[in-house]
């Protein structure tokens, strides 16, 4: 990823040059050993020198741009990164020299003077605080950049909704233009019944291609389940028909309506294809749930590196949480195979009908649950971190228990409901609320409004 770096200089003399320079160094030496690719503006002290390091910055393919104030420049230019600059912005506030009697850069002032004023204007910076090469200082800006950039990313995103959401399950309904005014998202509607002629398209020889990769996952088919050979050739084809609505369409991220019309018109559940497409990186949601979708894609831009998922929250009591799906669940969060609940192919719990992974999700991981969602003119989240532990009972499908720090998750569920939250959350790896809450407060055209949040440790 490309970061522009722009230095904001002074045209007069004032406060402390020597301390200015040192800071500029330690900058550039930060940047250069950061996992981004950085590209440097100096000097910069006046509109026509902003506005040409802008056209320069954007035609070099900078994602991010960070503002700093090694001694304080001129306030009079961030109303220009308003005009010229539309992607994330980051100011870095550098610190005083503590040697120094005197003022010596008055670089927070700058930088809070950039902040309060973009704000105020409606286009909120990301900030960061910190001498650089600090440590605190390196893994903030990081994480800041990767913050700003996946705000970038879903502000210009693609998403498709094949179908609609499922029968009955209104709370999922999407709404282009709000995704659109909001979010910044363009929605991409596809049909079913050109779903389904898609899934029809392809040649016997692409959907034997494909079996042999699926094969390679590794998944057996679970003991006393037997499936006829049609049904691995109709997962193939759902996958592929996916794989090509998301390639042609260049889609980010996609939500499916899996169910009544595929396994009535099939007879075979599309969850095995959804499980293959999320584990290649796909965002993905089953029911239609765009919003779901979404959740996925912001788990990805965000660094989580195995894949999200939606899953319904089955059951709780004040401790914990149980989650439950029909099963989609991608391989990765699974129990690893070779273990005695490692993920296998059977049949849908409900109508016995091919093909669903039933698995548990793997125990003793860090995990996530959240949830984006439209709630009148704004879109909310709830959040909540926690760790996977053994499930109390069976479930078939696939399963997964959450334990919560803190408690309180029958306050949390029953403020859930009463502010609009739908039944899926988004489930991903590790602790990432931190990162998700900074996101949602500095997305734009509109903030994302945190509503709930349990189960966060000190240290995250």
């Amino acid at each position: 990823m490309k970061v522009a770096l722009f230095f904001i200089s002074r045209k007069r003399p004032g406060f402390d040059p020597d301390w200015g320079a040192f800071l500029e160094r330690e900058i550039r030496s930060q940047l250069q050993q950061s996992p981004f690719e950085p590209l440097f503006f100096s000097a910069i002290t006046d509109e026509s020198a902003l506005k040409a390091s802008i056209v320069s910055a954007r035609q070099a393919g900078a994602e991010v741009l960070i503002v700093t104030q090694p001694t304080m420049g001129d306030g009079n230019l961030f109303p220009v990164f308003l005009n010229e600059w539309d992607c994330p912005v980051i100011i870095w506030a550098t610190p005083e020299n503590p040697n120094n009697p005197k003022v010596s850069a008055c670089g927070l002032v700058g930088a809070h003077n950039w902040a309060s004023g973009m704000s105020q204007a409606g286009s909120p910076p990301h900030l960061v605080i910190g001498l650089p090469g600090d440590p605190k200082t390196v893994t903030t800006l990081n994480e800041t950049v990767l913050i700003a950039a996946a705000s970038k990313k879903i502000r210009h995103a693609r998403v498709g909704l094949i179908g609609d959401h499922a029968p009955g399950f209104l709370n999922m309904a999407v709404d282009a233009v709000a995704l659109q005014q909001l979010l910044g998202i363009h929605l991409k509607r596809i049909g079913l019944h050109e779903f389904c002629t898609i899934v029809k398209s392809f040649s016997n020889s692409e959907v034997a291609d494909d079996r042999k990769k699926a094969e390679l996952s590794g998944l057996l088919i679970r003991s006393g389940v037997t499936f006829d050979d049609n049904v691995f050739d109709i997962s193939s084809r759902y996958y592929l028909a996916v794989k090509r609505i998301v390639e042609e369409e260049s889609l980010d991220a996609i939500a499916l309506r899996c169910w009544p019309e595929l396994p009535n018109e099939f007879g075979v559940w599309s969850y095995w294809s959804v499980a293959r497409l999320a584990s290649d990186g796909i965002n993905i949601c089953e029911e239609g749930d765009v919003d779901g979708a979404i959740g996925c894609l912001i788990a990805r831009s965000l660094g989580c590196e195995i894949a999200a998922f939606n899953s319904d929250w089955l059951e709780h009591d004040d401790k914990s949480i149980t989650l439950w799906h029909a099963g989609a669940t991608p391989f990765e969060m699974c129990e690893p195979f070779g273990s005695p609940y490692a993920p296998t192919l059977s049949v849908h719990f409900n109508n016995g009908k091919p093909v669903v992974v039933e698995a548990r999700i793997r125990s003793g991981i860090p995990v996530t649950l959240f949830r984006i969602w439209k709630f009148h003119n704004e879109y909310r989240l709830a959040l909540c971190e926690g760790q996977t532990d053994v499930p109390t009972r069976e479930i078939a499908g696939c399963s997964g228990r959450v334990l919560v720090h803190g408690g309180g998750v029958e306050q949390f569920f029953y403020d859930a409901c009463y502010t609009g939250m739908p039944h899926h959350v988004t489930v991903l790896k590790g602790h990432f609320a931190s990162k998700i809450k900074r996101f949602a407060n500095h997305h734009q055209p509109k903030p994302i409004r945190v509503v709930l949040q349990i189960g966060q440790e000190e240290q995250t």
